[in-house]
């Protein structure tokens, strides 16, 4: 009897393991793929946004992308991110839909670039084993 119990419990602990993120946390937005690289990009409105803080500490790379306003900064979505690792293969060429892209990939060195409105910003990265690595990208504000 105490096996069968735990058989079960490795069952049922497998059978949560595959669900994927997104159906833990109903709040985020569908994962997506390309590859082998797992991606969520969101965070428009209250819930959602702080569904995607949460959840990134789980995730490899969680980006936080802004524009400089006023004397503060303001979320911006509908910016192009192409990671590619260390070889220079490209791992992810995607348009974010809003001011969270959380990323997982293997640990490693990769290059970021972001480009909005015309502007990149670049950063090489070096993620390790452990996850929630936050960088926030800032943009320079509209001139007037």
């Amino acid at each position: 009897m105490k096996i069968k119990i735990i058989q079960l419990i490795m069952v049922l602990a497998g059978v949560f393991s595959t669900l994927s993120f997104a159906e833990k946390n109903p709040s985020l937005p569908p994962a997506k793929s390309q590859g082998q690289t797992q991606f969520i990009s969101g965070g428009i409105g209250k819930i959602e946004s702080e569904a995607m803080l949460h959840g990134g500490r789980s995730w490899s790379l969680m980006l936080v992308l802004a524009r400089a306003a006023g004397t503060g900064a303001e979320y911006i979505s509908d910016v192009h991110v192409t990671i590619k690792d260390e070889r220079g293969n490209t791992i992810l060429d995607t348009v974010a839909e809003g001011p969270y892209l959380l990323v997982n990939v293997a640990p490693g060195k990769y290059s970021l670039d972001a480009a909005y409105k015309s502007i990149t910003l670049h950063r090489d990265l070096i993620l390790g084993k452990e996850p929630g690595k936050k960088i926030t990208l800032v943009w320079p504000g509209a001139k007037d």
